[in-house]
């Protein structure tokens, strides 16, 4: 059977000014009737629910042909509104591959916040493997701070997810408004190195075309 989609929430009370869902008043909306084993949520600030708790307890229970349900967040839970009794609840009613976003600068505020994120999901029992960091590029946050943020997730064997930031996220020209698009392309291959010796637990297969390509980046653009 074809995975579900479903929405109990819509917008985000946090207004990230690059953001477009932070302009749109945050709703809540019941659970609908589940159909799928496999269920995908859009909710942007799912966390953000006054009974989430009760929520992920109700949709833990659900069970369709007899076989338990798996969750999906695709846009991510906010780590401002994680703590472990929560991310032990995700863990437990079935929410796999979880997401998160390091969208602000790189200080030491938003490193231990991310820091104690990925310790309460850790402790909850997810895999490290099978977390995901999403990163903002081309926008107010410099590039060296962003390759910061990636090499942390490296430590910590998280592969990332680079968001490219866009005026209009319903037209899918990006803009180099922030950065060159040399800054946003090498970033996208940085990324992708560290996604490769994740997976292959310490090895880029592809190393060599990646140092050529790094090789015609001009040093002054790195910055």
């Amino acid at each position: 059977m074809k995975e579900q989609i479903i929405r109990l929430s819509e917008g985000c009370p946090y207004k990230c000014s690059f953001c477009f869902n932070g302009k749109i008043e945050f709703k809540e909306f019941p659970i609908p009737e589940i159909v799928s084993n496999r269920v995908v949520l859009h909710d942007s600030a799912f966390l953000s629910k006054k009974d989430v708790r009760d929520v992920i307890k109700e949709l833990g229970k659900v069970r369709v042909n007899g076989k338990v349900v798996y969750y999906e967040l695709t846009e991510g839970v906010n780590l401002h509104d994680l703590d472990y009794e929560i991310a032990i609840l995700l863990k437990r009613n079935h929410f796999i591959n979880i997401r998160f976003a390091w969208d602000d600068s790189y200080t030491k505020k938003s490193f231990y916040r991310i820091y104690d994120g990925i310790r309460m999901l850790l402790f909850a029992g997810y895999k490290k493997e099978k977390l995901m960091c999403y990163i903002l590029s081309n926008y107010y946050v410099p590039l060296i701070e962003c390759l910061y943020k990636a090499k942390v997730m490296l430590y910590h064997h998280i592969p990332v997810c680079v968001c490219d930031y866009r005026k209009n996220y319903l037209d899918s020209k990006v803009y180099y408004d922030y950065w060159t698009e040399q800054q946003v392309k090498f970033f996208r291959d940085f990324c992708r190195s560290d996604n490769q010796i994740v997976k292959y637990k310490g090895y880029d297969p592809e190393i060599e075309k990646r140092v050529i390509r790094t090789k015609k980046i001009p040093l002054k653009e790195l910055r």
